[in-house]
Formats: structure tokens, sequence, C-alpha cells
């Protein structure tokens, strides 16, 4: 549900319809917004797979996941190798990091006093 939300949500708030091009909000929006929801998204996407795949249960291999793949096609960009991207931008690490943490913080904090949500317990390899 939160991946396709983004999804959603990043189809119908295009940042060139909203924001006045050249202004810092459309900079920040272009640049470093999406950087940062899609390991969010991502996150969220492993977890639909923490029943089969039980080795992505803890929440810092999710974190490292969703850093480390966009990380990997950033530095690709930087050797010039443009498969996803078209510049290196090194501060994109940081929206990397910064989105794969936010959502485990959502995952462990947020979402688990909803009570619908269980994050995964020592016992059955969540915080190892």
């Amino acid at each position: 549900m939160i991946p396709l939300s983004i999804a959603l949500f990043l189809d119908k708030f295009p940042y060139g319809a909203y924001f006045e091009p050249g202004s810092l909000i459309y900079t920040l929006y272009a640049s470093y917004f999406t950087d940062l929801v899609q390991p969010f998204g991502l996150y969220f996407v492993l977890c639909l797979f923490e029943s089969r795949l039980t080795w992505v249960r803890p929440w810092w291999i999710k974190a490292l996941i969703v850093f480390l793949v966009p990380s990997a096609m950033e530095l690709l960009q930087g050797l010039g190798l443009n498969m996803l991207g078209r510049s290196f931008d090194p501060f994109d690490f940081f929206a990397y990091a910064a989105g794969g943490l936010l959502a485990a913080v959502v995952e462990r904090r947020a979402l688990a006093r909803l009570g619908f949500w269980s994050p995964p317990t020592l016992n059955s390899g969540g915080d190892e």
C-alpha cells in the first residue's frame, strides 16, 4: 500500500506543474525528493517479502539494501554509465540513507503503534 501510494503521488504531483522553475523548492524537489522517497518505498516492498525471505526481516538489512541499490546506480553514473540517471550527485547518497532510515523509523515506531503492523521480534529475526 505504501509503495503504491508513493508511486501514485509521484505520478500525480509532477514538480514542474506546481513549483516555479528555478526556485529553491523546485530544485530541491527535482533533485532530492525522489531520491528520498524511492528508498522509502522500496523498504516497504521488501517488507512484503519478509515471510518468504527471512534474511530481510531485520530493519537494518532492509535499510542497507535500499541504500546500496541506488548508491550502486549513482556510482555507475559517476563512472559515466548513465543507466538510470543522467548525472552524478554525491548528495544523493544522503537522500538514499535518509529515505531508508526514515522508513525503518516509520516501520519500527509509527506503524507498530497502530496495531495492524507488527515488526519482526528478536525471536523472528527482527533485531539481530
